[in-house]
Parts: C-alpha cells; structure tokens; sequence
C-alpha cells in the first residue's frame, strides 16, 4: 500500500515517544529533578517531545496526502491504485479510440499493430526506467506506451495525474510505491510553472530497488519548444519555465515514433485485414499513417473545415481553431468556457461574422464535443470545467498568426511561464506590443527573464539606446532595492554591461562583464551557472572588441566546463560550442569553423536530446559561413532546406522563415543572379506584408535589402528612390539620430555615388559620418560602417 514505510514509521515514532514520555513521568515520580539543568530528564522530555511531533506531523502529511488522492490521481473502484494488468481500456490512458462498426464486432481500440519501435521502446524501458516516446499526433505513441507497460509492468501499480499541480503528488506518492509507473500522456501538460520539475523524476528514479518507471508521451513541436529555442545565430535568455521542462525531458530516455508507418509496420498490419478499419487505414496508408486513419483525425479536420459553410456550424469551427490556437502558442490548460467565449469572437468574425448565420453557443458547443463516428470529438471537455482542442488539429492547421484580439484574451489568461511563451511568438511575428504586454506580465509574476526579454525586445523594436536607458534604470533600482551583490542585481548589471556593448561600446562592455565575472566567482562559486553566465559574456565581449581568436579559446573552455557540469547536450555547452565555431571564423580561419558545426550538428542530429529548431540554428550557421566563404552551390542547398524547414515548421509569417527566405535571396544574388534575387525578395516582402507591421524594424531591412539588389540588378536611381522612401519611415518611427536611418542614408549614400558620381557620394558620407560621430560616437557600430564606406569611395577617387 502507498505510504505504508512512512506509516509504520510514524506509528514507530509515536511509540517511540511515548516511552519516552513515560520515562520522563517515572523520572519525576521517582522525586528526580526534571528541570533543564538536570540533564538527563531534560533530554528525555525533550526528545520525546520532538518525536511526538515528527511523528504526528509525518503522519497528519500522509493522511493529507491520502485524502487528496482521489481528485489529482486514477484510483480503482475499491479507492486504491490500480495494478497495470487491471487497465484493458487503452482510451482511458489517451489512446484516439478509433470508429465503432455498427454491428458491434470491434471495440473501440483495434488490435495492437507491433511496429518496428517497439524492440527499442521496451528495451529502453528496461534499462532506462524513463521513456519518452516523441512524434506527431495519432503517430501511435499513446498505445504503444500502453503496451509497453502492459507487456513489461502488469504487477505494477499506475500513477497518473490528473492535472499539472497534481505532478509533485504524483511523485511524493510514486517515492512511497515500492512497485509503480507513472504515467504522463502529453507531457507537456505537466511541465511548466507549478509542474514536475527534474528533481522530482530524479527523486522517483534514485529510490532504491529500481520498482520505479516514469512513461509519457509528447508531440514533437512541444518538445522542440522545451529543448531550447534559438533564434538563427543568435542566443536567446533561458526561460524559467522551459528551462525547469526540458530538466525533465533530459533525463528520459527519447524514443522516436513516427507518423508514416514503415514497410515493416505495415507487413505487420496485413494480418490484422479482417477488421474492416484496419483494412481501409492500409488502402490510405500512402497519404496518413495508419494510427492517424484510425483515430479518424482527417476525417475530423474535414468536419471541422466543412462547419465554417453558412448555417452549418461555424461558430464551433470558431471555437474549435481558437482552443487549437491556444493549444499551438502553448497554453495545453482547459479553456474555461468563459474564456473560450471570448477567445473564439475574432475568429467568427474575421471569417464573416453575421453573414455566417451562426448558431447559438449551446448548439456550437453540442457540435464540437460530440464524437465523430464514435471516436474523437473536435472539442474534449475536461475534468477540471474547461474544454481543450483534439491534439491532431495542432499539427493539422496552418501556422498562421493568432487574431490580436484573441492573442490579448490569451496573453491575460497566460499563467507567468506561458506569458513568456507568449511573448517569444508575438516578437517572431512582428507584434512587439502584444510581446512586450506579455513579457511585463512575467516579470511582474517574478520571472527575472521577463526584464531581461523586455530588454532584447526594446533593442529590436526602439533601438540600442532605448534598451540601454531600460537596462541602466533596471540595475540601478535593483541596487537600491536588493542590494549590489544580490543575485538579481547582478543579473541586471550584466543586462545593462550588455547593451553598452549593443549601444556601440564592446571594450567598455568587456571590462564592465569582466568586474562582473569576478564579483559572480566570489559570491556563488566557480561552477554556478551564474559564473558561466558571466564567462560567456566576456567571451563574447573579447571578440566583439577584436580579439577573435581570444574569444575562441575562450568560449571552448568554457563549453568544456559546462559539458562537465550540465552536461554535453545542455543548451549553454551547445551554444558555447556554436561560439567557438564562429570566432574561429572570425580570426581567419573559416574552414575550420565549418568543420566544427558540421561536427556539432552530426553531434545534435545524433542525439536524442536535440530538437529540430536547434539543429536549425546550426544550419543556419553553416549556411551563412558557406556564404561569406563564397561557396554557393553549397550555401544555397541549406538556405533553401532551412527556407523549406522553417516554413513547415514555424509557418510563412514567422520570423525565422522570412529570415531564411531573405537569406536564400541574398546569396542568389551574390551568386550571380542579382534579377533573381530582386524576384524572390519581392515574393518575401509581399508576405512580410500580411504581419501588419510595415513600419517595423525587420520590414525596413528587408526593404532595405530589396533596394540594394534593384540596384546591383542594373537599376541604381530605383535603389535610390526605395531608400528615400525607407529612411522617411525611419526617421519618423525612430527619429533621425536612431542607427536604422543613419544605415539607410549609408546606403542611398552608396547608389546615389553609382548614379551621380563619387564626389558627390563622398561629399554626403563626410556629411554622415559627422553626424553619427557627434550623435552616436566615434565606435558606434554605424558610425564605423560609415567610415569604412568613405574609405571605399576615397580610395576609389
């Protein structure tokens, strides 16, 4: 029974003290002194004082724990945990049930088709005792975990929680449970603020006689979102609350499942035919997977799309794509009515509102949680009054943006860990106000990551000298408030050291990083991730100051340091690894540099703790030193793979997509192909355009972009009238001083010299450069750009 060493035990210690309380009554009766200074009275009544109350607070803690049982994890019918073999209902575990045929032959979960995974799951199981079975919806990893356990672990007892804070139960009762499984379907579910954290699986794990499995399942885009996201060639702060998720994930052991099945799974499927289900999965097995047939999920995708048709069911088409919605962003909660409500009104209306005849709410909602042919329902309602989305239309829908206004209920709704999640999607589409609402409200939940994403936000969105001011007011009230050496105070002194190197000052940075890096050592060691913090910030100081090849050293000593201390697949040892490849690079050496990410990316591609957006920003590396080595053919093989890959996985409207495409432009055009180029960054901006931010940032650079390969395409005066155009936005968005326009008045500097001339591009290059001097400094980084360009024509003259 769970608990029953922690009972005996307090039953032990009660015992305990009361035998001794009783030795302490036959003391004083025995006329002996029992005040303190007599010693040996005072110890006994002491000591039994202290055992009566561990024992009665140990045992007031497990009867608390008791009587929580019922509602936050599966009991039998007799109250108990139920025995694995006991569980013949895969569905109730997660499996998609799959369509009931009418005469009542079949079940709702056919017979389980062994695929070719399943030597490898077990054998995991077996040595691991964490299995973490990946891949898309209905690709089959909820049943084959069932299996898994059924086959392996039938005398076993099954933990399984019913709801995020339910998790640190659900490990508290798995360590009292000599012989249990736990089980976690969608996993993602349990992850985050107030979830499981590492410590806990670590806990469950380390308890002697090894009686103790952890089994879950999670789609692959989830676990992409835990394992670290970086954008291309940048390092993105650490979240909290994926930070604490991927502590779980990286102590399972990954096993992959596919969607498609191979030629060996569906061999195996031939001689289950006779079940007219499996027997038409097979006949569709070129376009779905068979467990996808099954679980009738494009069946349910047509209905869902069918529904959006004038007086049929479109207001539950709304509010089946705003759960969906909400589930892609991240938020894996049921959705209280009320917020389902409001979420789903700009759907309705953005696809014609009145015009839809919609149907009531009490009809919409009858609809999309009413199963489809017995199996799943578009809508799932929840134990806990709240309605999620059928996981398979998370992968199915297009990965378009979210309405704002829906984005907004989200952003309110968000507990502070899915704010930040929040906040990182809106800034990759463009919506720098809806990503700053949300990273304020992280931070002010607490999360420190919300500061300094606020930070990287103001950089991008108002320039380095917004976020330096942000930076330096940040330190300055943390000082005043917590204290100089407090652990959040440093954090905000390396943010601002930071930005002055942004802002245009990297020596500056460096000996304000190194101060830092000394102060971090005293305070909490050698080995805290606070110090390797600080040494990556010197790292990339030195080299930003001009010294590459120190910077290489640099960042390979410390990926060596946190591959012993986090690990070899932790995302700073990656990172640092990444940097090595870069600054050797950047000291002259660009071969090499290749070599090594190509090695870092066998290394990632390898493991089974790498995700696909992390192998992209590795790609993305490799592509950009293809490029600037001037090996074309080679570079545009992975700008298009990336261009490809980012638009499947992340959407057309994302950042890191149109990133990719404007980069696959580019290096046509330094290939040789400047028409080209011009064609394909006309079909980007044409996109960008739809993301409703066209006097942002990223949009002027791109139209920037756009400009110079007019011009190099044989039409400089065209060049020059786009720049114009540009640095108008500019200067009115970000005023004339702002670095954005001084760089585009740098280039129309540059055409209007292959137009008219170099004297005159001289004469405005002199004009510039006096300029950025007086209003951004000597070593900005535009005003040396401007210097360099001067050179150019000067030279040329």
């Amino acid at each position: 029974m769970p608990g029953g060493r922690r009972r005996r035990t307090g039953h032990f210690l009660l015992l305990a003290a009361a035998l001794l309380a009783g030795a302490a009554a036959v003391l004083s009766t025995a006329g002996l002194p029992t005040a303190p200074a007599s010693g040996v009275a005072a110890v006994v009544v002491a000591m039994g004082g202290a055992l009566m109350a561990y024992g009665t607070d140990a045992l007031k803690k497990h009867k608390d724990r008791r009587e929580l049982l019922p509602s936050v994890v599966r009991l039998d019918a007799r109250g108990r945990l139920p025995l694995v073999r006991a569980l013949d209902d895969p569905v109730v575990l997660g499996v998609h049930p799959a369509a009931v045929e009418h005469e009542g032959r079949h079940t709702r979960t056919p017979a389980f088709i062994v695929r070719a995974v399943m030597p490898r799951l077990l054998d995991a199981l077996r040595r691991g005792r964490f299995v973490l079975l990946v891949g898309e919806s209905t690709a089959g990893k909820s049943r084959a975990a069932y299996e898994a356990i059924r086959q392996l672990l039938p005398d076993h007892r099954l933990i399984e929680p019913v709801s995020r804070q339910a998790g640190q139960i659900a490990v508290d009762t798995a360590i009292d449970t000599p012989k249990c499984v736990v089980w976690l379907d969608d996993l993602e579910r349990f992850l985050g603020e107030g979830g499981l954290t590492g410590q806990g699986i670590s806990g469950i794990l380390a308890v002697g006689g090894g009686g103790r499995y952890v089994v879950a399942t999670m789609r692959a885009e989830e676990y992409a979102k835990f394992s670290g996201r970086t954008g291309p060639g940048a390092i993105n702060p650490g979240r909290e609350a994926l930070r604490q998720g991927w502590d779980v994930l990286r102590l399972a052991t990954r096993v992959e499942i596919s969607r498609t099945w191979s030629k060996a799974d569906l061999v195996a499927a031939e001689r289950y035919r006779d079940d007219r289900r499996i027997e038409q999965a097979l006949r569709h097995a070129d376009r779905f997977g068979v467990a996808e047939y099954l679980a009738a999920g494009p069946y349910l995708l047509a209905d869902w799309r069918d529904a959006w048709a004038p007086g049929s069911h479109p207001r539950g088409a709304a509010l089946v794509r705003a759960a969906t919605d909400a589930r892609r962003v991240g938020i894996h909660r049921p959705l209280p009515l009320s917020v389902l409500v409001e979420l789903h009104e700009p759907y309705l209306r953005d696809r014609g509102g009145p015009l839809l005849r919609p149907e009531s709410l009490e009809d919409a909602l009858r609809w999309a949680v009413t199963p489809l042919h017995a199996t799943s329902s578009l809508l799932l309602p929840e134990v806990e009054d709240g309605y999620l989305a059928f996981d398979y239309l998370i992968d199915a829908v297009e990965k378009t943006p979210v309405p704002r206004k829906a984005f907004d209920v989200l952003i309110a709704f968000a507990t502070p860990g899915e704010a930040m999640e929040l906040g990182e999607i809106a800034w990759q589409w463009l919506r720098h106000d809806q990503a700053e609402a949300a990273f304020s409200a992280a931070q002010r939940a607490g999360l420190q990551d919300g500061m300094e994403r606020r930070c990287d936000l103001l950089r991008d969105s108002d320039g380095a000298s917004v976020a330096l001011e942000f930076a330096r007011r940040a330190a300055e009230s943390l000082e005043r408030t917590l204290g100089p050496h407090h652990s959040e105070t440093l954090d905000a002194r390396r943010m601002y050291a930071w930005e002055i190197g942004m802002e245009g000052d990297p020596g500056e940075s460096l000996r304000l990083c190194t101060e830092l890096l000394a102060e971090t050592v005293q305070i909490f060691g050698e080995d805290h991730q606070r110090t390797l913090k600080a040494r990556r910030a010197v790292a990339n100081w030195t080299g930003q100051a001009g010294d590459a090849a120190r910077a290489a050293v640099l960042y390979a000593e410390l990926a060596a340091d946190c591959a012993h201390l986090l690990g070899q697949d932790a995302q700073m040892t990656v990172n640092s690894r990444m940097e090595v490849a870069h600054w050797t690079g950047e000291a002259g050496d660009p071969a090499e540099a290749i070599l090594l990410m190509e090695e870092l990316l066998r290394t990632v591609t390898r493991s089974d703790g790498f995700a696909q957006d992390l192998i992209f920003s590795i790609q993305f590396r490799i592509a950009d030193r293809l490029t600037r080595t001037e090996r074309y053919a080679e570079a545009l093989d992975r700008w298009e793979l990336l261009a490809a890959d980012a638009t499947s996985q992340f959407g057309p409207l994302h950042n890191w997509t149109l990133d990719a495409r404007e980069d696959l432009a580019q290096c046509v055009g330094q290939a040789g192909h400047a028409q080209r180029a011009v064609e394909l960054l006309t079909e980007v901006l044409a996109d960008a355009a739809q993301l409703d931010a066209p006097r942002s940032r990223s949009m002027l650079m791109l139209g920037r972009t756009l400009a110079h390969w007019v011009g190099e395409a044989g039409d400089p005066t065209q060049a020059v009238v786009r720049l114009e155009g540009l640095i108008a936005i500019s200067a009115e968005e970000f005023g004339a001083d702002d670095p954005t326009t001084l760089g585009l008045r740098l280039r129309r500097a540059h055409w209007v010299g292959k137009t008219a001339g170099p004297v005159i591009a001289i004469e405005e290059l002199r004009r510039l450069l006096d300029h950025a001097t007086e209003t951004r400094g000597p070593n900005a980084r535009v005003t040396r750009a401007i210097r360099e360009e001067l050179d150019v024509w000067t030279h040329g003259c």
